[in-house]
């Protein structure tokens, strides 16, 4: 084989990854992982990481003691400044009153006062209480006040 092919073959097999695309790498997957958990913290790890991709790339940061501090200073800024902006964006807004609040829906079990019964909501048997100090009778109406945990706190219909 001349030196010329050898050269050739063994350019082939140089795998040598720069530092700014590692970073580059870490933060694409830190991404993708968010999008995975939407706990929005990968999200900024993953913006740090990027960040120091492109100072790297740049050369302001060379050393690695100097990347993990940029990458260290960005995410933790970016995480406390932006964190509640982005899960009021993206994660909804929960300040009006829940869909189910207000529904009328039909007794199914006798909820006397201070006890437990059931209401029959969107297809399905609930639990339902009522602080009211007289009975619910069965197959009359009531009105969601709120649901706890598996439990539904209804009034009934006037």
């Amino acid at each position: 084989m001349t030196s010329c092919a050898r050269g050739k073959a063994d350019s082939v097999f140089d795998f040598s990854f720069s530092p700014a695309l590692v970073w580059a790498a870490v933060g694409l997957v830190l991404l993708i992982a968010e999008l995975a958990t939407v706990s929005f913290i990968l999200c900024f790890v993953g913006l740090g990481a990027l960040i120091v991709a492109a100072t790297t790339w740049m050369g302001l940061t060379p050393s690695f003691s100097g990347q993990l501090i940029v990458f260290s200073v960005s995410s933790l800024l970016m995480m406390a400044l932006l964190r509640k902006t982005a899960r009021r964006l993206f994660a909804g807004n929960a300040e009006g009153p829940p869909d189910y609040t207000g529904e009328r829906v039909r007794v199914v079990r006798t909820i006397p006062a201070g006890g437990e019964g059931a209401i029959e909501y969107r297809g399905s048997d609930w639990i339902a209480f009522s602080d009211e100090p007289k009975d619910i009778p069965e197959g009359t109406f009531a009105r969601i006040e709120i649901m706890e945990g598996i439990r539904v706190k209804v009034k009934p219909v006037e």
